[in-house]
């Protein structure tokens, strides 16, 4: 294979594979308390053309490499293209102002009328900092 044919396929994979990173992105925007419950507010963006159904799911906090709470589950629901949806995650007993990250563990994922493998969709979610990942299993 020509060297710039194998060039402009490398190309070609890497920006196939950067898109399906950045399908929809899950961004932290604030923490607070409640009773006992550190709360968490996540928005989660739609960035393709397609409508997004639902993802349901929970988060880990960790302190460093520790992991120091579990939420309950949440979901986002319905995000039509372009859209961004909120959702609130309440973890009990969790040392809210010290949690460095965070991480997203998809319990159900559908994509207009069909569910996908969890571990694929949390592929296509591109997490910011302080969330440090995605995960279905």
């Amino acid at each position: 294979m020509p060297i710039t044919r194998l060039l402009k396929t490398a190309s070609l994979c890497t920006t196939i594979a950067t898109a399906a990173a950045a399908d929809y992105t899950l961004t932290l925007q604030e923490t607070g308390m409640r009773s006992y419950y550190c709360t968490i507010t996540v928005s989660l963006t739609n960035t393709t053309d397609a409508p997004l159904t639902e993802v349901n799911g929970h988060f880990f906090s960790f302190l460093g490499d520790e992991q120091v709470g579990r939420s309950k589950g949440a979901s986002f629901l319905n995000l039509a293209p372009g859209d961004s949806a909120e959702a609130v995650f309440e973890t009990p007993n969790a040392p809210c102002d010290d949690v460095t990250s965070y991480r997203f563990v998809i319990g159900a994922c559908r994509i207009e009328s069909s569910f996908i493998d969890k571990a694929e969709c949390a592929g296509l979610i591109d997490p910011t900092d302080p969330i440090s990942g995605a995960e279905g299993f």
